[in-house]
């Protein structure tokens, strides 16, 4: 579980991104732990009992601890964190720069437009430095999201993308095995042929006409695709060993 703090000291407004975030993290299967402070002194309590969050969205000008003031303290106290810098004062840009902690610098005014895709590249990085790559799949009847690592192969059902994981479980998504590959966009991930796409790291054996998998499942596919498999097979693990 992700915490995530936010610092305004206009009331209203933190209160919108508390919820504005709260939906976005459900919209994509995201746990996390939010929390809105409308007085910077009261997170520098936070903070000095070293109980730090994983980001922190906050205003650059506040009463008592403005936001370039914390990441002052961030800096000086070598605190692992990142910053989103939300601001009607574009003139601390340029000095919000100097601060390895600051993720993204927006404009209050901006901050519909740009904070959704802040949020996404800040938890794909967090996902990546955890060593998972998560895959989400939104749609009006479900939202999931789950980790490429636990995908064993997908395969096609007529209009459907249908995706097996290592514990059993299958879900579905209304796409093209085509543009779910672009979507995965992973080293681990290969495509067999037009029927399925097989995850590297689920392959037991290679032989004859078969990909077997370590869930037992055997794919049968052409000579010419079991050729291209073996390549990317020895490729990848050669590249790890």
């Amino acid at each position: 579980m992700y915490r995530i703090a936010i610092c305004d000291d206009d009331k209203g407004f933190a209160e919108e991104l508390h919820h504005y975030i709260k939906e976005f993290c459900c919209k994509h299967g995201i746990e996390a732990l939010l929390k809105a402070y409308t007085d910077s002194d009261e997170l520098m309590d936070v903070i000095d009992n070293k109980n730090f969050y994983d980001l922190y969205i906050l205003d650059v000008r506040m009463p008592a601890y403005s936001g370039m003031e914390l990441l002052e303290v961030f800096q000086k106290r070598a605190v692992t964190t990142d910053v989103i810098l939300l601001t009607a004062y574009m003139d601390y840009a340029v000095d919000a720069c100097r601060y390895q902690h600051v993720f993204r610098y927006i404009p209050k005014s901006l901050y519909k437009q740009r904070l959704e895709q802040a949020l996404k590249d800040f938890f794909i990085k967090m996902e990546q430095a955890q060593g998972h790559r998560p895959y989400v799949i939104h749609n009006h009847r479900i939202s999931v999201k789950f980790y490429q690592e636990d995908i064993v192969y997908i395969y096609k059902n007529r209009k459907y993308a249908v995706f097996v994981k290592k514990n059993g479980e299958e879900e579905r998504e209304r796409a093209t095995l085509a543009s779910v590959y672009e979507k995965l966009n992973s080293p681990d991930m290969i495509m067999l042929d037009r029927c399925y796409i097989v995850n590297l790291l689920h392959i037991s054996k290679i032989q004859s006409t078969e990909v077997i998998l370590g869930t037992g499942i055997s794919l049968h596919t052409s000579k010419g695709n079991i050729q291209k498999a073996k390549e990317a097979f020895c490729s990848y693990w050669g590249e790890l060993i």
